[in-house]
């Protein structure tokens, strides 16, 4: 009986080791996909333009149909000439960057870039109607002066350049209630340590696989900044498909700039790393010359349409009674119209850029009006929808409004 009851409880013990080992085996699990969740890199998409904004508005209605937030570096000037794109953008998860005009800020006096910088963000908000978050420069350059005038103007963020490869890292100084985004750099020679920039691979004769190469490498980053000047990301079509195929193929948490610019290192001022490295020529060297690089088909974009320079109507339309949409049913903007125009218990005319007679008669009837009144003034956007004298270029909800007030007030 003795050697039965050792027996018994020989096994009860080998079960409860075994139990407790399958448990710990289960909390490592349930610990490795912690670890993966946790360790999914951060990354915010930044975005610069001073050519014309056909590429970024195409870049800007990729990444909010995928729920990614972006950064916009330019001049002053370029945010005044583009007003109302820009404003229009807002909406879009994109925030705005001052990029200094005149160059890098390394080496300049502290009065001098405070009146720089106040100068942009006076001209900025003048256009936005919002307070201006982030400035920056040439090369990402800035300095302890740019940091102290951010402060006394209240812009929380300064850009900054790479340090750690294609990390992205946060840095606050202990001194100054402003926070450093060091963006992500190439770490590669063959492209000469610039952001990780679809530009710096373009110039340098280097291909969308060589940047996608690189921009998957870091997604073992704990935070990244991928870079696109747009009118080359958002325009030239193998580098537009290799940036969607990036976002829809990787697992990235995709942050709001406040989110995103969380600190990561507090140190002294003195302490916190500087690159300065800009190994920059002014030649050019692509594989294909831009010229030559076969343009993307923005959604909801109208290209080539040469813009009516009459100033006045001089008669009536012959619309009629019922509201006129000319689009190509795709872009968030023209599938939004559509799902509200269903709704409506008004008469509705479609007409699709497929259809035969569709520019012959946009053409027609958009050379009675100088602007459109929507979130386009010089009809850059899909849908262009007419009603009774008015015509608006994109859509949002204010159009909807106003549309609805042409409806109540007939």
């Amino acid at each position: 009986m003795d050697m039965k009851k050792n027996i018994i409880i020989i096994l009860s013990i080998l079960f409860v080791i075994s139990l407790a080992g399958n448990l710990s085996l289960f909390n490592n699990f349930e610990n490795a996909e912690d670890a993966d969740l946790e360790n999914k890199p951060r990354g915010i998409m930044m975005l610069i333009e001073y050519k014309d904004t056909d590429g970024l508005v195409n870049f800007v209605n990729e990444l909010n149909s995928r729920g990614i937030h972006s950064l916009l570096s330019a001049s002053p000037d370029f945010i005044e000439e583009n007003c109302d794109v820009i404003k229009a953008l807002l909406d879009y998860k994109m925030d705005i960057v001052s990029q200094n005009p005149e160059g890098s800020f390394w080496g300049v006096s502290y009065e001098e870039q405070y009146q720089a910088i106040k100068n942009a963000k006076d001209k900025i908000e003048a256009c936005t109607g919002e307070p201006l978050k982030v400035i920056s420069s040439t090369y990402f350059a800035s300095d302890e002066n740019t940091v102290k005038a951010a402060e006394q103007l209240g812009i929380p963020y300064v850009l900054a350049r790479g340090t750690a490869g294609t990390e992205a890292i946060v840095f606050k100084p202990e001194e100054y209630n402003v926070r450093i985004i060091s963006v992500s750099n190439i770490p590669s020679i063959e492209f000469e340590y610039g952001s990780l920039c679809d530009y710096s691979y373009w110039a340098r004769e280097g291909t969308p696989e060589d940047m996608k190469k690189q921009l998957v490498e870091s997604l073992g980053n704990n935070k990244i900044t991928p870079v696109s000047h747009t009118n080359i990301g958002g325009f030239k079509k193998q580098w537009n498909d290799m940036w969607l195929h990036f976002f829809d193929e990787t697992d990235i948490e995709w942050q709001s700039l406040d989110d995103f610019a969380s600190e990561d290192i507090i140190l002294p001022m003195w302490r916190i790393p500087r690159n300065k490295n800009t190994p920059y020529t002014p030649q050019q060297r692509p594989l294909i010359p831009y010229e030559e690089e076969e343009d993307v088909n923005n959604p909801c974009r109208i290209e080539e349409i040469s813009l009516s320079t009459q100033e006045n109507k001089e008669e009536e339309l012959g619309i009629g009674n019922k509201i006129i949409m000319f689009h190509n049913g795709k872009g968030s903007m023209c599938l939004e119209a559509v799902d509200f125009l269903d709704d409506l218990d008004y008469p509705v005319e479609q007409l699709l850029d497929n259809e035969e007679g569709f520019q012959q008669k946009l053409d027609d009837i958009k050379g009675n009006f100088s602007e459109s009144e929507g979130v386009s003034t010089s009809f850059g956007y899909f849908p262009i929808i007419f009603i009774k004298d008015k015509v608006y270029s994109g859509f949002n909800n204010e159009i909807k409004d106003k549309i609805l007030y042409n409806i109540l007030t007939e």
